[in-house]
């Protein structure tokens, strides 16, 4: 069973801030009143009701004791201004299980939601929902995904997430921190590739005073600041081997030594690294070292994309398209170029695609010319002179194949009959001129190519 939590506020900023903070604790639903919560509250049930006192139309005090008559009511948490205190303190005798002050500290209500959920916390996986700890999926695949994360999530153990980039490997990561004893100590995340080699273990292990030229001060790096909880190590692939020797023995002795120090700091750390490289080949490759890689693997969890979870589309574009006012929806034409396209950045570029054409679309409905040029353009999948060899790739490989060829062949012709005119060409197959120069650099087609000799003289 997903955790479900009902954000309830008459201001937008909040809600978005809210929904921001609490999103990776289970399914997030915002309403704009205690009037929509109450009816929401009447249809859907709710674990969490995180609601402000003072709204105009129904106050958080009626929404309590609206929540409190239910026959399986929800935690309720308040949100209240430092003037209406009192006011709070009444509510936790009439049911209430906690309260925050505005302004209020993000953490603090996180860490008041996180205890209330842990006490909720399921444990199974519901088939029926659509949402879980942030991720979305309801395919045999992701089902398989979230019982592995809430198997592996209790666990002290390290865990390698392999999976290509756009998948979501983050959230999988805060998911198995959330699920763990840890979850209400820090939770810190380090992009590995984002960092210099060269400072990249003053960074996790901290430096002392005079370690090296401009450190005017001593520091405490990553895993110090992550102590009693969970450091995230994405794009593990991209760390070099003298950082990899020391990862290594902090996971053997739970131990970190400062950079320019000699004695160690215990470090209680639970380490979760993120990789889309391919870490046994770098292995081989003398590239990444065997023995971290052995510490890792404890626990390994593949993460599919998500051209192999194309009935998950819908449910991420309905997700996407749920949060901005006013709703947009996809019509049938948008929704099939969506499950035609192949989805190289997975998620990511999904979720991308969709927030090009919520800017574009014209009122609520999203059509197929709103989305991106090379997801609304889409490519026949055969072709009469259809190479021959088609027959000894996957099926997957050769849709690939024909569709990249399908999509090229169109380019030329188009800039050939516009003479290599790319406004006019843009304006002939209905895209944004950057669109189709953004295509043609991916397909390798060159507009200069079909532009027709100036005449001499």
């Amino acid at each position: 069973m997903s955790v479900r939590i009902l954000v309830v506020d008459d201001k937008p900023n909040m809600r978005r801030l809210l929904a921001s903070v609490l999103e990776p604790l289970g399914e997030v639903v915002c309403v704009d009143g205690g009037a929509r919560a109450l009816e929401r509250l009447g249809r859907q049930r709710f674990h969490v009701v995180v609601t402000d006192i003072k709204m105009p139309d129904v106050d958080g005090h009626q929404v309590l004791r609206f929540a409190r008559r239910l026959e399986r009511p929800p935690e309720v948490i308040l949100i209240t201004g430092f003037a209406t205190v009192e006011s709070a303190i009444e509510a936790l005798r009439d049911g209430a299980v906690d309260y925050v002050t505005k302004p209020f500290d993000p953490d603090e209500l996180k860490a008041k939601v996180a205890r209330v959920v842990g006490n909720l916390r399921p444990t199974t996986v519901d088939p029926a929902a659509s949402i879980w700890h942030g991720m979305v999926g309801r395919t045999s695949v992701m089902l398989q995904l979230f019982h592995l994360i809430e198997r592996a999530g209790p666990s002290d153990a390290p865990v390698l997430i392999l999976g290509e980039s756009g998948t979501g490997k983050e959230l999988i990561a805060r998911a198995l921190h959330a699920l763990s004893a840890r979850a209400l100590r820090p939770f810190v995340a380090v992009n590995c590739a984002a960092i210099p080699s060269s400072l990249m273990e003053a960074e996790l292990f901290g430096h002392a005073r005079g370690a090296f030229t401009g450190a005017s001060s001593a520091r405490a790096g990553l895993f110090e600041e992550a102590n009693g909880g969970t450091l995230f190590l994405d794009e593990l692939g991209e760390l070099r081997r003298s950082a990899q020797a020391k990862l290594t023995r902090v996971l053997e002795a739970r131990a970190i030594r400062r950079v320019g120090e000699t004695h160690e700091r215990p470090a209680d750390v639970r380490v979760i690294a993120a990789t889309h490289r391919d870490i046994p080949a770098l292995v081989a490759q003398e590239a990444f070292r065997e023995d971290l890689f052995y510490r890792l693997n404890t626990c390994i969890v593949r993460v599919p994309p998500l051209r192999e979870r194309p009935d998950d589309i819908p449910l991420l574009a309905e997700w996407f398209l749920g949060h901005g006012e006013p709703r947009l929806h996809l019509t049938a034409e948008a929704s099939a170029a969506l499950g035609r396209h192949s989805w190289p950045g997975n998620v990511r570029e999904l979720r991308s695609a969709l927030a090009h054409a919520a800017i574009v679309a014209e009122g609520s409905t999203i059509a197929r010319e709103d989305l991106p040029a090379e997801i609304s353009l889409g490519a026949p999948i055969a072709t009469p002179d259809a190479p021959r060899d088609l027959g000894s790739l996957t099926y997957r490989e050769a849709l690939e194949r024909v569709r990249a060829d399908g999509i090229t062949r169109y380019l030329e012709v188009l800039l050939e009959q516009a003479g290599g005119n790319v406004v006019a060409a843009s304006e002939r197959a209905d895209v944004e001129r950057e669109s189709l120069y953004r295509l043609c650099r991916k397909h390798g087609v060159n507009p200069t190519d079909y532009r027709a000799p100036k005449s001499r003289g």
